[in-house]
């Protein structure tokens, strides 16, 4: 009896196994090494995108910093005389509203007021009436006048009243006077 061995044959087939684990290696050693690139590739774009947006976070806060400054800048400064003034106008307003009730309520009959103002401290006030049979129109006018004057509401601010002009214009078929008076602030 005679045994062969065929040595090559074994030697082959270990060849081939250790080729063959080589190659699962080197398959195994790309992928890894691919995976490796993608992820370095990912955080290089994750890192430049970041500091992307940290840069544009940086420019709107400079932004908003200086908007800020020119608002700090622009901001009006409130003194004292400018609380004096606001407070001397709190207190020395006028309630228009009663002063012309009071106007309206004491006016004459035929009587009709066509303008009034109020400048530097004078309340002026324009107007016309029809003369009556008796023509008392200046005396109509002087009670007129001191029913204002006794008014409580009318003379809290106005201590002085003063009849400034009547004048005849008469229309085509009725005489009529025009007026004017003036009603003088009081100083508080």
């Amino acid at each position: 009896m005679h045994y062969n061995i065929n040595l090559v044959r074994t030697a082959r087939i270990e060849e081939k196994k250790g080729e063959r684990k080589r190659l699962t290696s080197l398959v195994f050693l790309i992928c890894a090494l691919g995976t490796l690139v993608l992820a370095s590739l990912y955080t290089a774009f994750e890192i430049l995108r970041m500091e992307n947006t940290l840069k544009e976070e940086q420019e709107k806060v400079a932004r908003i910093k200086e908007e800020y400054k020119r608002y700090k800048a622009s901001k009006t400064i409130i003194n004292k005389a400018d609380i004096e003034l606001l407070d001397k106008l709190q207190h020395e307003r006028i309630f228009w509203t009663k002063k012309q009730v009071a106007m309206a309520q004491y006016l004459p009959e035929n009587y009709w007021i066509t303008e009034f103002g109020f400048s530097r401290g004078s309340f002026d006030v324009d107007g016309y009436g029809y003369i009556t049979k008796e023509q008392e129109q200046l005396i109509t006018m002087d009670d007129y006048l001191n029913e204002l004057r006794n008014d409580t509401t009318f003379n809290d601010v106005f201590r002085n009243t003063y009849l400034n002009l009547t004048e005849r214009k008469d229309e085509k078929t009725r005489e009529r006077i025009t007026f004017k008076y003036s009603a003088v602030a009081s100083s508080k």
